[in-house]
């Protein structure tokens, strides 16, 4: 029974790397937004500010594993900024007039991200609608918080270094990212567009006295081109010999 199993996982090792040598492989670069924020318990919602999102920034690199003409592995390495924005303010009297006073400040964390996606596509050999779906692994480089004062009019913003390790911040994460896009095939050269939401798993940060958790959320939408290394196979039409 136990060799049965050996070989069983030798021939399906086999055939996959079999069919991820002989299939169309396209690498590209990929860039655009990505809009963060993080998803607390309704408890922590009730005595936190309200968390809105914050706009930071995607790049990375590409792959595309065709394995036939409508399915693809997609895995990809970037570069994505995480986070989210609160803003406070009040109204302080003088005289008669109500003058408006409060601070916006934006979390922001760097993110190292490897997602492996599976990608279904639909249409014809230009132009292709498709979905992506699968999990994503990331891990946090550093953060900053950016706060901006205003009183009359707004000040400049403030940039500190968050020190991660003190806060107990979890680096690592584990999220499941979904999307749709659409992506223009010409001759060797794909421009693509997409827009994701990603979902964390991972708790960020877990407070032990109300056992309250945050974790990341986001919209991401961005655009990029890939290149073929090989040339996809021509179909061959049909011919009919003519009888002597």
């Amino acid at each position: 029974m136990k060799n049965a199993k050996q070989i069983l996982l030798t021939t399906l090792t086999a055939v996959f790397f079999h069919q991820i040598s002989t299939a169309q492989v396209a690498i590209g670069l990929k860039g655009g937004a990505n809009f963060g924020t993080v998803h607390t318990t309704d408890m922590l919602g009730s005595i936190t500010p309200d968390f809105k999102y914050a706009t930071g920034v995607v790049a990375g690199a590409v792959a595309e594993v065709n394995f036939g003409d409508h399915f693809a592995l997609q895995p990809e390495i970037g570069w994505v900024q995480k986070g989210f924005r609160f803003d406070e303010g009040i109204n302080i009297p003088i005289g008669n007039v109500d003058i408006p006073a409060g601070v916006e400040a934006t979390i922001r964390t760097n993110y190292i991200e490897v997602p492996l996606l599976a990608k279904a596509k639909v249409g014809n050999d230009k132009v292709q609608g498709y979905a992506v779906l699968g999990p994503s692994l990331g891990y946090a480089l550093n953060g900053k918080l950016i706060t901006r004062t205003r009183f009359l009019f707004e000040f400049d913003p403030i940039r500190t270094d968050l020190n991660l390790n003190d806060l107990d911040y979890n680096r690592f994460e584990v999220s499941a990212v979904g999307g749709l896009g659409v992506q223009f095939n010409f001759s060797g050269l794909k421009w693509f567009a997409d827009a994701r939401y990603t979902y964390g798993f991972t708790e960020l940060y877990n407070f032990p006295v109300v056992n309250e958790q945050i974790k990341n959320r986001g919209v991401a939408v961005t655009t990029g081109i890939m290149v073929d290394l090989a040339p996809a196979p021509k179909k061959k039409s049909a011919t009919h010999r003519r009888r002597p």
